[in-house]
């Protein structure tokens, strides 16, 4: 199930059906209406600390209303872990406890609420009075956490960490988390944050009970992605610590930071000693800063979507009351080749900066194909602000040291939406229409791995790269070919598993081939093909696609040939 960025090559759906595929596919226990359960949890069981549950083992989680559930000592292994699941209908969880589900002493664990095919998130935590709605914590490790609803915490969704402590040996030396997978979740009206994962305390922290300076364990492992994370108290999803192997991708995040808490005010925070990936992200509406990065370098930030970071936050004061689509600071000394990466953000009227940076130790920094509109810090870098201050600075602040920055270019910087011709600002759809002058100008970031759009769609299109998070997928003409090309002949048209390509042509010609829906969405393409002189025939599989009308098209920089079909 592990994503790497290189592998993200095509959007992962394009109908009902096909997003429905890929939750099957996707999701590392499908959705079924009978579960084989190794053992039963009822609601009745509150504790179990002792088990006998061997690797591979799936526990039921039983469906009902139950109080909080505290398990410890699973012990699974990476190639059959012990799956945690709901069976018969929702499991649901209320809690006066400081958890509403925990796990302690773990390792290699699924907590899936895929039990049945027509509830989305089988399991429940709907209220969690003193604290935080599910814990992984007490030196546990390698865990997958998907379709959970959890709401009305005190505290924080979820937490995934081991704190030092005078008790537990889980500091740096003697422990490390592995694996955290987090996905398909749902979690909103939470007292803090959405997710809590790993140590905001990289740099160590003084214990006084035992009298220690102790430093937090570092994780090696964390991809966080397709989960909705609404209306938090504090950050929507926080992660430190988190050393290596670190992405969050394709997250929705919705009116965070309700509480207005102080230093604890984002949509994402990437805290210290972190080096995450963060893309494809969409982040509306908060009152803190979209993307708050605190983390070591080396990170990629690219196809994000963020309106309106902190613009409802003190909107009277833009001096004191802070907010940026999007702030990378450093909290201490990176290493010297250490680079931060902006490329294709979406930055819609943030309350202060588009972007600021203030990275000074960092090096080979890049601001590439970024389209930043109407940052509120504008008027006042241009009346008020200080005299080294531009009004062009609120797109992109480097606030200490332009020499950092080897490259920005290809970013377009707008006071206004409207030029931009997106599709319907009024309810957030910043996709690109054909008219925009996004489409096609920006620079080629194949070779920086940036291979695919927010949605997921191939990137660039066809030739040429789109500024922003989305690349337009409109192929013009397609709904109206009233002349399709004679060389290209397809059979049997209609057709049901196979088509059989048929061209003609009057030389050697590498040609890209795609199939599009009717109204000019990509659904594959496969690239670069050697196509000789003279009569080509090709099978061409369309058993995947549903019903429907589509467009096959071959084309290169001097021909295109397409051709409709009709799917049985």
């Amino acid at each position: 199930m592990q994503k790497t960025i290189k592998r993200r090559r095509q959007r992962r759906s394009i109908d009902s059906f096909l997003v429905l595929l890929f939750l099957l596919i996707s999701f590392s226990i499908p959705a079924q209406t009978t579960i084989q359960c190794d053992y039963e949890i009822t609601p009745a069981i509150s504790a179990i600390t002792n088990p006998i549950f061997k690797p591979g083992d799936t526990i039921c989680l039983m469906a009902g209303l139950r109080g909080p559930l505290y398990l410890k000592n699973l012990i699974g292994t990476s190639g059959n872990p012990i799956v945690i699941i709901n069976k018969g209908g929702q499991s649901i969880i209320d809690s006066d406890l400081s958890y509403g589900l925990k796990f302690a002493d773990s390792k290699n664990v699924v907590v899936s609420g895929g039990g049945e095919r027509n509830i989305e998130y089988g399991i429940l935590l709907r209220q969690v009075t003193n604290g935080s709605g599910l814990d992984i914590s007490n030196r546990s490790s390698d865990f997958e956490v998907e379709r959970l609803e959890i709401s009305n915490t005190k505290t924080s969704g979820i937490v995934a960490k081991t704190e030092p402590n005078c008790i537990y040996l889980a500091d740096r030396n003697n422990f490390t988390m592995f694996n955290i997978k987090i996905h398909n979740n749902y979690i909103h009206h939470t007292g803090n944050e959405g997710m809590y994962i790993g140590s905001s305390f990289f740099l160590g922290q003084y214990l006084s009970a035992c009298d220690s300076f102790q430093f937090p364990h570092i994780i090696d492992g964390v991809e966080i992605y397709n989960n909705r994370v609404e209306f938090t108290g504090w950050d929507g999803i926080q992660v430190g610590s988190a050393l290596y192997n670190c992405n969050i991708h394709d997250n929705y995040i919705y009116k965070d930071s309700r509480a207005e808490q102080s230093y604890q005010m984002s949509g994402i925070i990437i805290n210290t000693g972190s080096s995450c990936n963060v893309y494809n992200n969409r982040i509306i509406d908060g009152k803190g800063t979209g993307i708050l990065n605190q983390g070591s370098g080396g990170q990629k930030f690219f196809n994000n979507l963020i309106v309106n970071a902190g613009k409802d936050y003190y909107p009277e004061d833009q001096v004191l009351t802070q907010q940026f689509g999007i702030f990378s600071k450093y909290t201490y000394n990176q290493p010297p080749n250490s680079s931060f990466q902006f490329y294709n953000n979406t930055i819609i009227n943030p309350k202060s900066d588009g972007i600021r940076f203030w990275n000074s130790p960092s090096e080979n920094n890049r601001f590439i194909n970024n389209l930043i509109i109407n940052p509120g810090a504008y008027n006042y870098y241009k009346y008020l602000g200080s005299v080294n201050f531009q009004a062009s600075d609120s797109y992109i602040h480097n606030y200490l040291d332009a020499s950092v920055i080897s490259a920005s270019f290809n970013n377009i910087f707008e006071r206004s939406t409207k030029a931009q011709f997106f599709a319907d600002t009024l309810n957030y759809d910043y996709h690109l229409t054909k008219y925009s002058p996004a489409v096609n100008f920006g620079y080629d970031l194949s070779s920086y791995g940036i291979t695919f759009d927010i949605d997921n769609y191939s990137r660039p299109f066809e030739y040429y790269f789109d500024i922003g998070a989305s690349e337009l997928q409109i192929l013009t003409p397609v709904n109206s070919i009233s002349n399709p090309n004679e060389q290209l002949i397809l059979s049997p048209n209609p057709g049901a598993e196979f088509l059989y390509l048929n061209l003609s042509l009057d030389k050697f010609q590498y040609l890209d081939l795609m199939l599009v829906s009717i109204d000019g969405k990509l659904i594959k393409i496969i690239k670069n093909e050697l196509y000789q002189k003279g009569e080509n025939i090709k099978q061409i599989s369309i058993g995947f696609l549903p019903k429907a009308e589509y467009v096959l098209v071959l084309y290169n920089q001097t021909n295109r040939f397409i051709q409709k079909f009709q799917k049985l």
